[in-house]
């Protein structure tokens, strides 16, 4: 994939940062030729050879790619990526990747197992990705505003924001995180803005915004103003913003940190400081409210009542996390039903409770035992035999430490039982299964009792015991390198956890050299490590400008690391993530393009499928570079091939070919995008074979035999090539090996179609 033409300035894209094209050559003098010496002509024979073994590589690489994107285990590997961050995450946090968000401080939140921040979704089932998936960044879910009406409790000054918001077209809440000031801003422009809801990405500037680019009707909320652009806001910027909500007949609210230094002289009748913090007491309640709406007369709709419930609430400060009010609102209305015991509710909320970890976890009866912990907290609920091993791992790694003679490192094997080891860590070995690529097998897991233990484990680690946090860095830097997706996936969320609290340190130490030096395994690690400060609003901009700075880096491992990241971060929006994945595919090797071509799929199932089609058709225009024709061309096959579509009780439908018949307005897209993969001579060959994959599927689910019929007939149409398309279909009615009898149906209705209209 060369080209030497410069690439233009793409809109809304920097290329200030580029790498540097290569210049022109000289144009030979037509009347030197008669003067060229024999050696010249052998030197040319050289340049000549050279050549060709360049077109024999390139010609290599693309059959890799493309045979790579056919190959079912980088399919099945690629919908596994998914499902095991969300295994993790619900280890980790104790809830799924779609619904992680920042502990934050006491806030408004959503009822049910729906996390504060946590907006706009996309629902889209398939055999080899089957999860929810919530982006941060876009249009927020009407369901989603209806939650947050339902939970939200107004702070004392809610009359004030509302009326200047109204009064402005644009208002600045100026608060500390845990305050609820992005339920608040939701809560506001839903009640003023009916027409919807969206989030700017983080790196949108306030001073940049044309009118364009507001639809009639809508809210916009700018979740974290990055210091500098605050410190640079002038007046007529704040004026000029304004104007454009009120001629759009729009509302929007910018949340800016209170460390934040805002220019009060010049838009402090915009801003608001006074933003108060909701009691914990009354959020609990409404929570608690709710939960037994419903509910059987016989449960206790007076839990709240109760002596000892009101002694926990007492011990409530605004400091506790909306997600622990949630849990603790869930708890509450477990022992309102007289499903579970008060006990348990003591034992997680009392300060005594609390108390009582720190001590459980110092009184550890040794190095062994304490590594078992540290490791069922990175390894919760996998493999009882993963968590003693990694755990023998790190105490390795502690004994190097505390006990430097090499004579006292020996281990008896014998000495403390798993048994013993689980029962001290407050865990239990429960039976389940495990996905592999032989399919589910059954394991024996290990996962602690109280699922807050992963994070209080670590945290007590780096707050407490510096020296050791220091070895389960290096420890976690380790896990990263060994090729086993359970281990450098989790390894990579206990590394994202950490980096909340020392971001810089982590990045360099972990993150960073997993990106750069590691394989293609370790840079999974570093995009697992970059999902969990990626959800928080603090860090959106910090990784917005990471993966900017990564996807322009010289270093190709960091491009790779980039696209892979871009598919699958909630910091920023599709959109944003689609302009940076333009910009990857302009400069990619195969390799690269690769990775642009799964993160595209990656988009394509957690976003809107129209804005990827359409992107998709402008990539592979003729008057595109050709890297980017090429890698959109790539995305094209890899999307197809990995994405299925299972619904209305049917078999699996290859995703493009549902869309093509059940989404018209979509259709035009695909068939434009299957005629250009035929008319290029690079793709021609592998499309017809992937063509063929389609036609067998019909073995399973007849019901595809005349949309398929429909869909080929129109490609055909669309590039000319309705002749081939017959005769591929002739051939496979009669190759032994082939779906003949699927073939031969196909080629019936493909004669009976007339084409698009």
């Amino acid at each position: 994939m060369t080209d030497t033409d410069p690439d233009p300035a793409e809109s809304g894209g920097d290329t200030s940062d580029a790498p540097p094209e290569p210049e022109g050559e000289e144009k030979p003098d037509k009347g030197a030729a008669d003067d060229r010496k024999p050696q010249d002509e052998g030197q040319d024979k050289e340049k000549d050879k050279e050549k060709d073994k360049e077109k024999a590589e390139e010609e290599e690489n693309v059959r890799s790619a493309q045979d790579r994107a056919a190959d079912p285990e980088s399919a099945q590997q690629w919908g596994l990526f998914a499902s095991r961050m969300d295994t993790a995450f619900q280890a980790m946090f104790g809830v799924g990747a779609s619904g992680f968000a920042a502990a934050g401080g006491t806030a408004n939140f959503f009822l049910g197992d729906t996390a504060v921040g946590q907006v706009g979704d996309q629902n889209f089932a398939g055999r080899r990705r089957s999860l929810e998936i919530r982006v941060r960044s876009g249009l927020v879910a009407k369901d989603v505003l209806a939650q947050i009406d339902e939970a939200y409790v107004e702070p004392d000054d809610y009359r004030e924001l509302t009326r200047k918001l109204e009064q402005h077209q644009l208002l600045f809440i100026k608060a500390r995180g845990g305050t609820g000031r992005t339920m608040t801003a939701l809560h506001l422009l839903h009640r003023s803005c009916h027409e919807g809801v969206r989030k700017l990405d983080p790196d949108a500037r306030l001073k940049s915004l044309q009118p364009k680019e507001f639809e009639p009707g809508h809210g916009y909320l700018l979740e974290s103003l990055d210091p500098d652009q605050a410190a640079t806001l002038k007046a007529f910027h704040a004026e000029r913003l304004g104007q454009y909500m009120r001629d759009r007949g729009c509302m929007m609210v910018v949340i800016v940190d209170e460390s934040t230094r805002l220019p009060m002289h010049e838009i402090g009748d915009l801003v608001s400081t006074g933003f108060t913090r909701v009691k914990p007491d009354r959020l609990l309640e409404r929570y608690v409210e709710w939960g037994l709406v419903g509910s059987a007369p016989e449960a206790d709709h007076e839990v709240l009542s109760r002596p000892e419930v009101k002694e926990i609430i007492a011990q409530l400060t605004e400091e506790v996390p909306a997600r622990e009010l949630a849990k603790l609102g869930d708890l509450l209305i477990e022992v309102a039903h007289d499903r579970i015991g008060f006990e348990t509710v003591r034992n997680r909320y009392s300060a005594a409770g609390k108390a009582g970890f720190g001590e459980w976890f110092d009184a550890q009866a040794d190095l062994e035992q304490r590594a078992f912990v540290i490791a069922l907290a990175v390894f919760n609920d996998e493999p009882v035999q993963l968590v003693s091993t990694a755990a023998t791992m790190l105490a390795d790694r502690f004994k190097k430490l505390a006990i430097p003679r090499r004579g006292d490192r020996s281990r008896d094997v014998f000495a403390v039982s798993l048994t013993q080891r689980v029962q001290q860590a407050r865990a239990e070995l429960v039976n389940g299964s495990q996905e592999t690529e032989f399919g589910d097998v059954p394991v024996t897991k290990a996962r602690f009792q109280d699922e807050r233990y992963p994070q209080l484990v670590l945290d007590h680690v780096r707050t407490q015991y510096t020296q050791a946090l220091d070895v389960v860095l290096d420890w976690l830097l380790a896990l990263g390198s060994i090729p086993n997706p359970q281990v450098y996936i989790r390894a990579g969320v206990a590394a994202g956890l950490l980096s909340q609290y020392d971001f810089v340190n982590v990045y360099r130490r972990i993150i960073n050299p997993w990106a750069v030096f590691g394989d293609a395994d370790q840079r999974w690690a570093a995009v697992a490590a970059l999902q969990v400060p990626a959800r928080l609003p603090d860090y959106g901009l910090q990784i917005s400008k990471l993966l900017r700075h990564w996807s322009r880096h010289t270093l190709p491992q960091l491009r790779s690391a980039a696209a892979q990241a871009l598919g699958t971060t909630t910091s920023i929006s599709p959109e944003a993530a689609l302009k940076q994945l333009r910009y990857l595919a302009r400069h990619a090797d195969w390799v690269i393009a690769y990775r642009v071509g799964e993160a595209i799929s990656d988009l394509f199932v957690r976003a809107d499928p129209g804005l990827v089609l359409r992107t998709l058709v402008r990539w592979s225009r003729d008057d595109e570079f050709v890297e980017r024709r090429l890698t959109a061309l790539l995305a094209v096959l890899i999307t197809s091939h990995y994405v299925e579509i299972q619904a209305d009780g049917s078999e699996r439908w290859p995703a493009l070919v549902w869309f093509a018949e059940h989404r018209p307005d979509l259709r035009r897209h695909i068939v434009l995008l299957f005629a250009r993969l035929l008319v290029t001579i690079d793709f021609k060959r592998r499309t017809y074979v992937h063509m063929k994959q389609w036609v067998r599927i019909i073995r399973r689910e007849p019901a595809v035999t005349r949309p398929l019929a429909r869909l080929l007939r129109d490609i055909g149409a669309r590039s000319g090539e309705t002749a081939n398309i017959r005769t591929h279909l002739a051939d496979w009615a009669e190759d032994p090996d082939g779906p003949v009898t699927a073939a031969r149906t196909v080629l019936e209705h493909f004669d009976q179609e007339e084409g698009p209209q």
